[in-house]
């Protein structure tokens, strides 16, 4: 991950480079340590972490953990605005809720004692081609050929998606080459902009993904309805309250510590470290397919080869979180609406590298006047962020302030007609190397292949994969990375974990 931000008075920009496991402090001062293990995980993120918090009552300090960061989450980060202040209210800079459906996540949390927010949700103001509204139908006459809905009990875009998911053609979705010719093909090229332009999460539609594994993964994700919940605290709640229990349970958790090479040797597995050179009977490997190329040694290279591994694909994320002297956005209103439902809490744009805007309606998140400004998985964008804040914050602070000025003030819609928005406090600009994952175009595996498949990605050796990467039926979800931790620990632990 790269992080930067900026803080007021002043501009004091900090940035924080993590796209590698390595220190590169040059060499060793002294030798490496001998350290046995009977399950080395390697990579603190939630899935890591939930498969050591398992092991722990069996195991014990058999089990070692390995991370790379000085904390554990990965992609669940939540920071505060007051950084030096370890007690202050924090905000997700990754993860942020879970849906109803997500039992397991709600089982862990009701174990974990977390609290869970489920504030009333607002309405969306959408912005595309020039035209503004909170209505998607609004936009059908923009897209000439775009083929109209027969259904009078439901909207343009899911008929469209309904003609995706069922149609005729679902059945001949592995001959498409990608996805993007799949939605083409089933309709029609105006189709293929309108679900594009209607959606927060352009990279489903500009990533060369497989048809047959977007598809699998849509039939899932259209089901994870409807009430959002928010643990009090943030997502890290969840990292700290079993990296706690863990470590009670004699767990050895190594923070700073990333691993560089792990080989086979005889019946059992070396690891090097920087301080540590580890044997272990056991691997899970908890890392994501990008980071692979860090690691070195002829087990991650035998994984690596695997036509499997390379038929996954991760998309680059970028999120831009803001704190604000106000909430200038608390009157920005739909006037159909009757009160309550009419607050503005999502804003998506095809106008700017804007993008996307969440405004946080939990209250632990919004007593902290802040607002994830930017979420954006547009390549283009991403990239074009990422450059601009390593060149200058003030920057990406003018370039945001007049994306959401383009989206707020005099739209036509929306009240009050104009919206002042004032200088953040705090902008600190987040780039996720693989936010979430899928399978490539011209995979030769399903999403389930590929669930099975990483329980024991070396046959007949006691390692495995673990994370949301390797359970694509889940992407983007910290659902995702326990299911696949649920389905190691049960497949080759002999536990009987819910799964559902």
């Amino acid at each position: 991950m790269i992080c930067i931000q900026a803080s007021r008075p002043g501009i004091l920009a900090t940035i924080f480079f993590s796209l590698s496991v390595f220190h590169t402090q040059g060499a060793l001062a002294k030798p490496a340590a001998p350290l046995n293990c009977e399950v080395a995980i390697i990579g603190g993120g939630a899935g890591g972490l939930h498969t050591a918090f398992r092991l722990g009552p069996t195991l014990g300090s058999k089990v070692c953990l390995f991370e790379k960061e000085q904390d554990l989450g990965g992609r669940i980060h939540d920071i505060s605005y007051e950084s030096q202040n370890k007690d202050a209210p924090r905000m997700g800079v990754g993860a942020r809720r879970i849906m109803e459906t997500q039992t397991v996540v709600f089982d862990l949390a009701a174990e974990l004692g977390l609290e869970l927010e489920s504030p009333p949700l607002g309405t969306d103001l959408i912005q595309a081609r020039g035209r503004t509204s909170f209505s998607k139908d609004d936009f059908v006459s923009l897209y000439p050929g775009l083929p109209l809905k027969d259904n009078p009990e439901t909207d343009q875009e899911t008929w469209l998606y309904d003609q995706l998911r069922h149609g005729p053609e679902r059945a001949r979705v592995d001959q498409y080459p990608d996805f993007r010719s799949y939605v083409s093909a089933v309709t029609k090229p105006a189709g293929l902009d309108y679900l594009r332009d209607m959606t927060r999460f352009r990279a489903d539609f500009e990533y060369p993904l497989d048809a047959r594994g977007y598809m699998d993964y849509l039939d899932t994700e259209w089901d994870v309805c409807c009430v959002a919940s928010y643990p009090v605290g943030g997502m890290s709640t969840f990292i700290r309250g079993m990296e706690e229990r863990a470590q009670k349970m004699g767990v050895r958790i190594f923070k700073g510590e990333p691993i560089r090479t792990i080989n086979r040797k005889g019946a059992a597995y070396q690891l090097q470290s920087h301080r540590y050179k580890i044997n272990a009977r056991k691997l899970v490997i908890a890392v994501p397919p990008h980071a692979f190329r860090h690691l070195h040694g002829d087990v991650p290279a035998r994984i690596h080869q695997q036509k499997a591994f390379q038929d996954i694909i991760g998309v680059k994320v970028a999120t831009i979180t803001q704190w604000w002297p106000s909430a200038w956005w608390k009157d920005i209103r739909n006037p159909a609406l009757p009160d309550g439902s009419n607050q503005v809490w999502r804003a998506w744009t095809t106008d700017s590298c804007v993008n996307f805007i969440e405004i946080p309606m939990n209250p632990d998140a919004a007593q902290q006047n802040v607002t994830r400004s930017v979420y954006d998985d547009d390549q283009r964008c991403v990239d074009h962020w990422e450059k601009l804040a390593q060149k200058s914050m003030q920057q990406v602070e003018a370039e945001i302030h007049q994306g959401l000025t383009r989206i707020f003030s005099n739209n036509g819609v929306s009240e009050p007609a104009t919206v002042a928005i004032p200088q953040p406090l705090k902008t600190h600009v987040q780039i996720w190397p693989a936010g979430w994952h899928y399978l490539r175009a011209g995979a030769t595996h399903t999403n389930a292949d590929i669930t099975e498949w990483a329980v024991e990605p070396l046959k007949g050796e006691p390692v495995a994969l673990v994370g949301e990467a390797y359970f694509p039926n889940r992407s983007g979800w910290s659902d995702g990375a326990y299911k696949s931790s649920i389905k190691l620990l049960n497949a080759r632990y002999g536990m009987q974990l819910k799964s559902e």
